[in-house]
């Protein structure tokens, strides 16, 4: 399954650098996070929309980036001391993570609208290719007239 980012994706969050190291001490790191984080989006996405998406939003393709990212990171080093520590060089990306981890709930509960299209919802252009017929009445309307 293609995942919603790639592995260059990623170098714009994290210093291509550090990426190819990281995938030099663990080669399909940064694959099987990208895997991960798409599936996982997947299951959040499932009760709104089909899945996995054809053509993923710009939006999405961030999100995955951004948490594809941060976990990569933090398989190799610690990413989660304080926030309040000057010397946190994750700090950018932390912050990209707790955004991403927002939008993506926004989305779910339909608080962000990326145009696609619902679950069992039909767009209002395309025929569903039903036809609706009934019998002749019975009795004429003109019987009911006037009689109640």
């Amino acid at each position: 399954m293609p995942g919603y980012c790639t592995a260059d994706d990623l170098s714009q969050h994290v210093l291509q650098a550090y990426l190819d190291k990281l995938e030099g001490l663990k080669p399909g790191l940064i694959a099987g996070h990208i895997e991960g984080v798409t599936r996982e989006i997947d299951d959040r996405l499932r009760a709104r929309f089909v899945v996995p998406l054809a053509s993923p939003p710009e939006t999405i393709k961030r999100i995955c980036a951004v948490l594809a990212a941060f976990r990569v990171v933090g398989a190799i080093t610690s990413v989660m001391r304080t926030e309040a520590a000057s010397d946190n060089s994750w700090l950018p990306l932390q912050t990209l993570h707790k955004q991403a981890l927002k939008e993506l709930e926004a989305i779910t509960t339909g608080d962000l609208d990326l145009g696609l299209d619902l679950l069992g919802v039909e767009p209002a252009d395309q025929d569903c290719g039903l036809t609706a017929a009934s019998a002749a009445p019975l009795f004429p309307e003109s019987l009911w007239r006037g009689r109640f």
